[in-house]
């Protein structure tokens, strides 16, 4: 972050860091980062999600994102400085009366009043957009759905500058865990992650301090 984008964007301190490295067996986490451009967003359909916490049509768990992106800026809209938005959403499909597949999601923003700070409402009407949101959900008893899938989408500000916005970094961190802390979450995913796509471990290199005396 620049000098003086505080004043924009906002800043944040970063917990402890033995706790952001935590990993234990009922829990996972996958770090996404990766790029948008205007009229066009990512997805994940057929997410696959943790078998122990998986019965049948019906899902167990809970879950936490956190997406952060460095949205474009333009002093010259004032208030409307902020050009660019980005917005997760991960849920499940059901079918509705039609029996037609259709998308719910099921991560809500961590806010009291999300119809009214978040999501269009928010873009159309409000112009607050925060470029680092958080997302909960507790799934004790289990939901039903036919699967999973992950979306993220970029939203623009004024239309007719969407072509000089160029892509849009972002990242999202995204964590699924047992309630009850027990279910082996994170080898079921390593294996699921390992046979069906490329991904790997975050590798730690540690820092070694020498201090020499004259």
């Amino acid at each position: 972050m620049q000098d003086g984008d505080d004043h924009y964007i906002g800043f944040g301190t970063p917990g402890n860091v033995d706790r952001a490295l935590e990993c234990s067996p009922w829990m996972t986490t996958l770090v996404f980062e990766e790029t948008l451009r205007p009229g066009y967003f990512l997805e994940w359909d057929y997410f696959p999600y943790p078998a122990s916490l998986t019965h049948g049509n019906t899902f167990r768990g809970e879950i936490w994102m956190t997406l952060a992106f460095p949205p474009r800026r333009d002093p010259q809209w004032g208030s409307e400085y902020c050009e660019t938005h980005v917005e997760a959403h991960f849920g499940v499909y059901r079918y509705n009366e039609d029996r037609e597949e259709e998308f719910h999601g099921l991560v809500p923003p961590e806010h009291n009043n999300v119809h009214e700070l978040y999501e269009k409402f928010q873009v159309e009407k409000l112009r607050k957009w925060a470029p680092v949101r958080t997302y909960y959900r507790r799934i004790p008893s289990g939901v039903a759905g036919l699967r999973w899938r992950l979306v993220v989408r970029l939203l623009s500000r004024h239309p007719e500058t969407e072509e000089a916005l160029g892509p849009q970094p972002f990242g999202l961190l995204l964590t699924i865990a047992d309630p009850e802390r027990t279910a082996p979450v994170y080898d079921e995913m390593a294996q699921s992650l390992h046979a069906r796509f490329q991904a790997r471990n975050l590798r730690l290199r540690p820092t070694v301090r020498i201090e020499g005396r004259a």
